[in-house]
Parts: structure tokens; sequence; C-alpha cells
């Protein structure tokens, strides 16, 4: 939102509670008196929280209004639980991939790395150090290879090569466009403009994960949809807090939710047996929440994620392995012998994690947080945390 002038803004809240007021039955204002005793009940929550997380669909000062990490406390609650010093593997995916290699755990097959300055890890079949190199081997490679930047956010500069042609010297998305190697150059190394990427940090080259074919059969696509998995680490060791599946839309590359707009889904899971929820498609108040698959027919109710207790095993084992981080956001995919990790994140996005009527803060987290975090005195996200006690 902060890119958003205030005009900008205000059409939107204003649009919102349109939209509330002619779909909910709830009228201007009911939904300023919850708003009142939203900023009295959690001041880490702004207005398009009220709306995003369905705050006017419930009973007024409900333990939801007190449960929900908001927009202003987002940061803070990752920075409270995980020290700066001790964050590196989230946010380097080559020593993400050095710790999984050192640690047996499970996680794509290396097929090269590409890193202009300094030392590669050995352990990948190819080092590359200049683009001349890189170009040669994609352009010999045989058989789907998934490019992604050493240092980047929400997948940008990532590529799924699914075909090369050597003689036109171009490449073959998962569109199953052909595009010239100079346009592949222009998305992948050579990108402009990106969120925290790094070229020069490097690439990692890596063969694509097959997930569960079970999974595969609900969604009607090979293209994985992966899960995030919130797993706590405040004192009495790693447990899974929450989960959540990234559900992939046909002809996607990406299963980034990104409030929906590029047609993907999120599900909740229960961390204990691995059950899904129905799917929601986008934010409220205008998202949907889909009882079936939209593609497939089937029915989220009474899915089951297959080898679940092998994935939250997998997932908790890699847990104990990251020193000090008391909140890691994992990315996975469930393969056929179970979890496949994709990469850890330190500030992970949180919003997706709390729309299916469940806020973060409950009993679990507040006490994890009341005995570990580090919290900024006299900032919000502390008042809000501390009295609570």
């Amino acid at each position: 939102m902060g890119t958003k002038s205030f005009t900008s803004k205000l059409r939107e809240v204003v649009t919102q509670a349109c939209y509330v007021r002619k779909h909910v039955r709830r009228g201007f204002w009911a939904q300023f008196r919850d708003l009142v005793t939203m900023y009295r009940d959690n001041p880490t929550c702004n207005v398009f929280d009220y709306y995003r997380y369905q705050l006017y669909g419930g009973q007024r000062g409900s333990p939801l209004y007190r449960e929900l990490l908001g927009s202003g406390g987002q940061e803070a609650f990752s920075r409270s639980l995980n020290p700066r010093n001790a964050v590196s593997p989230a946010w380097d995916k080559m020593l993400f991939a050095v710790l999984c290699e050192a640690y047996d755990l499970p996680a794509p097959e290396m097929l090269a790395f590409y890193k202009p300055h300094g030392e590669s890890p050995r352990f990948a079949k190819r080092t590359l150090s200049t683009l001349a190199q890189v170009k040669e081997y994609v352009l010999s490679s045989t058989g789907p290879i998934f490019i992604k930047p050493v240092k980047s956010h929400q997948g940008q500069g990532a590529f799924l090569i699914t075909d090369v042609d050597a003689d036109t010297e171009s490449v073959v998305g998962v569109d199953g466009v052909a595009i010239s190697y100079d346009a592949f150059l222009e998305k992948t190394f050579t990108l402009s403009g990106a969120h925290r990427y790094k070229p020069n940090a490097g690439f990692l080259f890596q063969r694509p994960v097959r997930q569960h074919p079970g999974i595969t059969d609900f969604t009607q696509t090979e293209r994985p949809s992966g899960l995030r998995i919130l797993v706590l680490n405040t004192g009495n060791g790693p447990f899974v807090h929450r989960v959540i599946w990234k559900i992939i839309a046909p002809g996607n590359i990406s299963d980034n939710f990104s409030r929906g707009k590029y047609g993907n889904m999120v599900s909740q899971v229960d961390p204990v047996n691995g059950t899904v929820s129905p799917a929601i498609d986008g934010f409220w108040p205008t998202g949907r929440l889909h009882a079936n698959h939209p593609v497939s027919g089937r029915s989220f109710d009474g899915f089951t994620l297959p080898l679940w207790s092998q994935v939250v095993k997998d997932v908790l084992r890699a847990s104990s392995v990251i020193n000090d981080m008391g909140a890691m956001h994992w990315d996975v995919i469930i393969s056929e012998t179970g979890a496949v990790l994709l990469e850890l994140n330190d500030i992970g996005g949180t919003e997706f994690l709390q729309l299916h009527g469940q806020g973060l803060i409950d009993d679990n987290l507040k006490a994890g947080l009341q005995r570990a975090a580090v919290l900024q005195k006299g900032s919000e996200f502390s008042r809000f945390i501390v009295g609570r006690a």
C-alpha cells in the first residue's frame, strides 16, 4: 500500500465499504463501529486488514480481532524472532543449497551454479562464471531446467526452460512459446527493475521437482502446487504452526498467490492430519471461496495431502538445523517420497496465512512471543504483545 497515493487508498476503502454494504448487508455505521473496536483491540491492523480478513463478517470484538497479525506488525513479528545474524540461509539461496547438501536435506537436484565472482560450491555438476558459459550450457542442455536467482523476491528472475533450439538460439518456456536467447536473458540474468534482485550473487540451475501424482490428479496440472509451512521454534523445539497450500492455476509457472491476480488459490491445511479447507482465490471482500477445484471439480472437503506425516517429519528435521530462527517460513513441494525444500523465508508473507478466519497470534504463538521474542521497546508491536500477557 505504501506506493499508492492517499486518494487511491481512500478510493479503495470506499469501494470495499460499498461492496460490504451491498453484498454483506453491513451498513457504513456498523463498519465504522467495527473499525473503532479493531483499532482498540489490535493496533497492528489497519482499515485494509479489516476488509481483507473479513472482520466485517463476524461478531464485533470476537477473538479474531485480537489474533490477527496486521500489516503494521508483519515485519516486527519476523524481526522479533529472527535475529539479523541468523537469517542468511533465508536470503541467500546458494547458502541454503549448501546447507541442504551438508545435512542431506531433501532439496531439488542441483545441475549447475552460475556465479560471476568468487568460488562456487563444488557439489553441482557444473560451475559457470561467465554469461558465455551460461549460453553454451543452456543451448546444449536436454530436459527441463529451472533457473532462479540466488537473491531475488517473489519469483522475479526465475524461468522454467522446457526445451531449447540451439540452431535458432531460442528457448521454450512453460507456456510452450519459443523466445530468443536474448529475450530469455532479459527475463533472467539481465532483468532490470526487480525488487531485491542481485544478479551478481549468481543463479541456481535445478532439475524441476515432480510433485506427487495424487496432487497432479487433484489439480489437473503437473506444475507443482507447493506449501508455505510456518514453523515456530521459540524454546520447546520446532513445531508446525500454520500451513497453506498454494494451488497453482494451469499455465502458470509459479504458485505465488499475489492476492490471486494470476488465478492461483490458497487452502488452509490442518498441521496434524494434512486435510485441506475450501480454497480462496483472492483477498476479501471480493475473494471467492471454492468448495471444489475449478478445473478438476474435485471437492476440497475430505482431500488429504499425501505423505503428510513424512512431510512434517522432513520439515521439522530441516528446522532443527537452522540455528536461532524462531519463525521459519518454508516453501515446500510434496514429491513421491515426501517433502522437497525449495527455500526458506525470513520475513514471509502472512496475509495468505490468515484468510480462512484464523489469526496467527493464537495462544501458541502468543506464548512463544512473550517467552522468546526480542521486542523493540516502545513499539506498537511490543505494546500489543506485552500487553496481552
